[in-house]
């Protein structure tokens, strides 16, 4: 199945960009998360050492300077948590490939990230348990086509949509 263009999963092998991994040699397969992004950081640090500074600097300051200081560390607040918001932070799919810990997949997309790893452990779970690829059955309709609900042909009973075919 080929998700995105270099982003390929089959029964055999599982191809990222150029590499490509062996679906028999992957084992334990887990997530993880990168660190938040540099600039979500870098505001949560400024808007924690300002904090402090303000704190043993408050008996110090007028109270205009104190505004200033209360509106900036807000300002920076902000920063913080938009950019949490808007710059989320990396999903990580690790295993161990021929016994060695690596990095087989990256991304911030949750729902990409989320429909590789759902596939590639599909994959792996035919693969160790010898399964192919089968097509799935057709579901069965719930209610009769309309063409075969003439009052001839139904009769009343128990089944889940109320009529059977008359035999």
């Amino acid at each position: 199945m080929t998700i995105r263009p270099g982003l390929h999963i089959s029964s055999t092998c599982f191809q990222v960009g150029g590499r490509h991994f062996t679906l028999s040699a992957i084992g334990n397969v887990h997530t993880r998360q990168a660190g938040h992004d540099p600039l979500t950081r870098r505001a949560g640090a400024m808007a924690v050492v300002g904090l402090v500074l303000l704190g043993a600097f408050a008996p110090l300051l007028k109270p205009t300077g104190i505004v200033a200081a209360v509106a900036v560390l807000s300002g920076l607040a902000v920063a913080t948590l938009v950019s949490a918001r808007r710059r989320p932070r990396r999903l990580e799919l690790w295993a161990d490939y021929h016994g060695h810990p690596t990095q087989l997949f990256v991304s911030d997309d949750w729902w990409l990230f989320h429909a590789v790893e759902r596939y590639l452990r599909r994959g792996l779970a035919e693969t160790r348990l010898g399964h192919r690829t089968l097509p799935r059955p057709r579901p069965s309709r719930g209610v009769p086509h309309p063409s075969n609900m003439h009052p001839s042909r139904l009769t009343s009973g128990g089944s889940r949509a109320g009529w059977e075919r008359a035999a």
